[in-house]
């Protein structure tokens, strides 16, 4: 049970786990946001296809409609029509006020007869031979009309059938637009089941002193004004459906439909009214089986119509939907591939990172400097970590000779007692630092995970470099390293500031002198709450030089404060040296080694702060005071 546990909890499975899963998640984006986007220009293509065909559509409409209005103005404007029309009218009312139809005389029958004649050949050769509408009909306000084209008779109405002809009287100014309807006297004359329907254009009729004397209906099969919107419906390349509704929402184009459209129009186009031509495209739900749309709504004010285009979002979006299957399918494959190429990843990058850890854990000091770790590069492929193996060897090798220094110093030279109190060193924050790394590469960190292994490897060839003093600036350097890499444990609970002149970074000082007591004020200052900050400060004046680290923490304990004065005062008493501690630099290290360097110059000072927290301040001459 354990074992299964170590193996869902170890780096590689957390590596192999990450990488399949971004692979995955990289994976799913790409297609959502492929869809996302193929959807957005499918729809856009759809919509300006849309829009293409309803102006085109639209243009044709009122085309069609402009023609019949030419015919009718043709008439209306045709003196030979307003003459014989007037005239046949005419003869028939006195022929009705004197002895009724029967006894008309045989000279005004012939006058009849000739302006019938006249008319028809006046209102064919409106019609032209091109045939720019099927029927022309001319109504007398006596109850008869007259007709020219497929229909050529005179006929009675009554007046209740044609209330047209109240409706142009009462507003003379203008023209009507009435169908489509079944014409069955048309209809005869079309084979197809659309050409049963046609519609009318109605206006009045005035004599030569602009007086009403009938009225003019020019008729067209419905088939040839709707041309287009049926070729539409025929054929388009969203299977779309395309809808004629006037002003008032009634469909004039399927003339087959449902009514229950009607209301959804009228609400529609009450909310986009206007008096000019338009056209605006937006998402519609059909009202009738609830299915996703968009629509493409074109008025043209000329005949006060809305040519209304819908296509179904379900037929637009199949041809990708389909298509984003076999991406799935195909995919599945690839997403395989890269998932064993996670788990070769996830190998090569922990197995090194274990062969480091089991050289660290079979570390103990007699195998320091001894044959049992092997020196040989590791070879992991990753810069990064040979460079921390190189350096974890070197730095085996070199603790044991810092430690062979540290139980030899008693008995050497001054110089030999700096060379070792110099190589001390406490491995804690090595361990610290490497626990950071594996969970940073557990996480999948990496960049993060370069920075501290570069700053680690740094920091790591700093120590165990043989310098016994440098430049102030490489200790600096080597103090921020510190400082950054214990930030990647700690964050932003840590805070620190370094303010230092640059003159004073030439200056050669004691190596390891700054670090060890930022270390130091660490270690008190994170007992409190966070966020702990340290101050490091640097001035110069006639004395020489002087550098104090400071920190927010609960600053020394007076015991400890006031036996530490007495250990120092009993040094420069008799000059005798204590007893080292091997587990890390304390400040009694820093102070015999600034003694050893500068003797009476140094300068030396322990303090805590009224606000709290301590203060190191350490210092010396300056180089050309030596």
């Amino acid at each position: 049970m354990d074992g299964s546990l170590n193996m869902w909890r170890s780096l590689k499975t957390a590596l192999f786990l990450t990488y399949s899963a971004i692979i995955l998640v990289v994976f799913v984006t790409f297609v959502l946001a492929f869809y996302s986007w193929m959807t957005d220009q499918l729809r856009g293509q759809a919509i300006h296809t849309l829009n293409s065909f309803g102006s085109s559509i639209r243009e044709q409409l009122a085309g069609q409609v402009e023609q019949m209005n030419r015919v009718s103005l043709n008439v209306m404007y045709s003196n030979l029509v307003k003459e014989r029309f007037a005239r046949y009218v005419s003869l028939r009312l006195a022929a009705g006020g004197s002895a009724g139809a029967s006894a008309a005389s045989a000279e005004q029958l012939r006058k009849q007869s000739d302006d019938l004649k006249a008319l028809t050949e006046a209102l064919i050769a409106i019609i032209s031979p091109s045939r720019l509408v099927e029927q022309i009909y001319l109504y007398a306000f006596d109850g008869r009309y007259y007709g020219t084209g497929f229909d050529t008779r005179e006929l009675v109405y009554r007046p209740e059938e044609k209330p047209f002809i109240n409706a142009l009287r009462l507003e003379k100014s203008k023209k009507l637009l009435a169908g489509p309807e079944i014409d069955g006297q048309l209809a005869k004359f079309s084979s197809s089941e659309d050409g049963k329907y046609a519609m009318s254009l109605y206006r009045l009729l005035y004599d030569a002193y602009n007086v009403p004397i009938g009225v003019i209906e020019v008729r067209q099969f419905a088939n040839r004004i709707f041309a287009g919107a049926i070729e539409f419906s025929r054929s388009n390349p969203y299977n779309g459906r395309i809808y004629i509704a006037d002003r008032n929402g009634s469909i004039l184009y399927p003339f087959e439909h449902d009514d229950r459209l009607e209301d959804t129009f009228r609400e529609l186009i009450a909310a986009r009214h206007a008096g000019s031509d338009f056209y605006t495209s937006f998402p519609f739900t059909d009202p009738l089986n609830g299915e996703k749309q968009l629509m493409s709504i074109h008025y043209t004010a000329s005949t006060e119509w809305y040519t209304i285009l819908t296509t179904s979002e379900k037929d637009l979006f199949r041809p990708l939907r389909e298509f984003t299957y076999q991406l799935f399918g195909t995919a599945f494959l690839l997403i395989a591939f890269g998932v064993g190429l996670s788990f070769y990843a996830a190998k090569k990058i922990t197995f090194p990172l274990y062969r480091i850890r089991r050289l660290i854990r079979n570390l103990s000091l007699e195998h320091l400097g001894s044959g049992l770790i092997a020196r040989r590069r590791l070879n992991s492929g990753f810069v990064e970590l040979n460079e921390l193996h190189d350096a974890f060897l070197d730095m085996s090798f070199r603790l044991k000779d810092s430690l062979d220094h540290l139980l030899l110093a008693e008995t050497q030279s001054l110089q030999a007692r700096l060379s070792a109190l110099q190589s001390q060193m406490n491995p804690h924050f090595l361990y610290n630092t490497l626990a950071n790394l594996q969970e940073m590469a557990e996480q999948n960190m990496n960049d993060t995970l370069v920075l501290t292994i570069e700053r680690m490897s740094d920091f790591l060839r700093y120590m165990t470099s043989k310098e016994r003093q440098v430049p102030l600036r490489d200790e600096l350097d080597h103090t921020v390293n510190y400082l950054e890499i214990n930030k990647v444990r700690f964050g932003d609970r840590l805070e620190y500031r370094v303010r230092m002149p640059d003159t004073m970074l030439a200056q050669v000082v004691p190596k390891l002198s700054i670090q060890p007591l930022v270390e130091n004020s660490l270690k008190f200052a994170a007992a409190n709450a966070p966020p702990w900050r340290i101050d490091i400060v640097g001035t110069t004046d006639e004395a020489g030089w002087l550098i104090e680290v400071s920190d927010n923490g609960g600053g020394f304990d007076e015991e400890k404060l006031a036996a530490l004065r007495e250990k120092m005062a009993a040094y420069e008493q008799d000059k005798s040296f204590p007893a080292l501690e091997v587990n890390g630099m304390g400040l009694l290290n820093l102070y015999l080694r600034l003694d050893l360097l500068h003797g009476e110059k140094k300068r030396f000072t322990i303090r805590n702060l009224p606000e709290g927290g301590a203060s190191i301040a350490f210092g010396g001459p300056t180089d050309k005071e030596g």
